[in-house]
């Protein structure tokens, strides 16, 4: 990954509190994304993330995977080209308005699961 994926990617992370992984291959594009666990949350209570996924050469489309670990729901959605995946990474990433929102029902959101 170049150096100014990785600039880019701690950058979002500290901007948006969120703990970001990206990976990209010739085939596939990957942006993982979810809220840390603070040291004053309960043991077991783990914040769900959200898995984004693209192909380089394909037509914008995005995999949406909620919750990846427990969970085979997904959605598309087509935000348009990305040339690189520092745009990826860039489209891919929303930061919450209430990070239990999921949790509460009221919005799809990076929400909180216990384990």
């Amino acid at each position: 990954m170049r150096e100014t994926t990785l600039e880019l990617m701690k950058k979002t992370e500290d901007d948006s509190e969120l703990f970001i992984s990206a990976t990209e291959s010739l085939t596939c594009r990957t942006v993982y994304a979810r809220i840390p666990r603070s040291p004053a949350e309960e043991t077991c209570r783990l914040h769900r993330g959200t898995k984004n996924m693209n192909r380089p050469d394909g037509d914008g489309n995005v995999l949406i995977l909620r919750d990846p670990s427990i969970s085979d729901s997904c959605s598309v959605e087509s935000p348009g080209p990305m040339e690189t995946i520092d745009v990826f990474m860039k489209k891919a990433v929303r930061i919450p308005v209430d990070r239990n929102a999921a949790e509460k029902g009221t919005e799809e959101g990076y929400g909180t699961s216990c384990c």
